[in-house]
């Protein structure tokens, strides 16, 4: 990288770093041979993030990955031109920690939305779909969190109000944990096309999104909005959407979930009303 820069740096009017424990090794070979504007773009706060996983599984590996982590990030902020991130929780976060140890910096601090959609031309209705669906990348530790803890705890919950429901934990790389989920009533698929992926949002009546700790915008979140599937989650899911609060049905304890999810599973009256908001927010 650093030979790369020295031939090529004159040339860049922007380098756009990401990742933290990548973007810390670049840092000083952009400036070394370029005088291009550096933006750091986070995806979420990693080291905030892992905080959240301590409180609820402490660990001492990780206790001081979150420490290596977050001397990385503080760097990053203080060294880039720009930073931007998804969530304007977040920015509000790097902001305040700048204004304490970088007070000529805290303007560098700027949110960028993480997508943007198509405008659907559908218009979902609760009438011929059933069952939840969870969709994640399950290599990530908070979606395997997720997916265990929804199991044990909330589904069941569930099931007593309406027996024989079934669920979908759609996503690739599913740990052992996760496949050992699967079960007459529960499907693990593992990876899938963008094709089936929008059968099953097309035949969901609610998608979960159970999360207890993580950062940044939920892409998850967002694509069940999108597609006019009523979403349940927590209030780990709705960082950065702070704009979603009056529609979003959020709990962070088993009984208001699965009394959400109920009320979802058995109510159209109410599942439009919560599809139509989200597509409006979407839009």
């Amino acid at each position: 990288f650093d030979a790369w820069m020295e031939a090529n740096g004159r040339y860049l009017d922007v380098v756009i770093l990401n990742r933290p424990h990548i973007s810390i090794e670049l840092v000083a070979s952009v400036r070394r041979h370029s005088k291009a504007t550096l933006v750091y773009y986070g995806h979420d706060i990693h080291h905030l993030r892992m905080q959240q996983q301590l409180h609820v599984k402490p660990d001492d590996e990780l206790k001081r990955e979150t420490e290596r982590y977050r001397q990385f990030e503080h760097a990053l902020w203080q060294q880039a031109d720009v930073v931007l991130y998804p969530s304007e929780d977040e920015t509000r976060h790097v902001r305040q920690w700048l204004a304490e140890h970088a007070p000529a910096a805290t303007s560098r601090a700027a949110t960028i939305p993480l997508y943007a959609f198509e405008q659907s031309e559908l218009v979902p209705s609760p009438q011929g779909r059933q069952d939840i669906l969870l969709v994640a990348g399950f290599a990530h530790a908070p979606n395997v969190d997720a997916a265990l803890w929804f199991v044990s705890e909330v589904l069941p919950l569930v099931e007593r109000e309406v027996p024989g429901v079934r669920v979908s934990l759609v996503g690739s790389n599913p740990r052992p944990e996760v496949q050992a989920l699967a079960s007459e009533r529960i499907e693990v698929t593992g990876y899938v096309s963008d094709a089936r992926l929008e059968t099953f949002y097309a035949r969901a009546r609610v998608a979960v999104a159970p999360l207890r700790f993580g950062g940044g915008v939920k892409g998850k979140v967002l694509e069940a909005l999108r597609h006019g599937v009523p979403c349940v989650t927590t209030s780990v899911g709705m960082q950065g959407l702070s704009g979603a609060s009056a529609f979003m049905p959020v709990a962070d304890e088993p009984q208001a979930m699965a009394a959400h999810i109920v009320s979802l599973l058995r109510d159209d009256a109410l599942w439009q009303r919560v599809s139509m908001a989200e597509q409006a927010f979407i839009d």
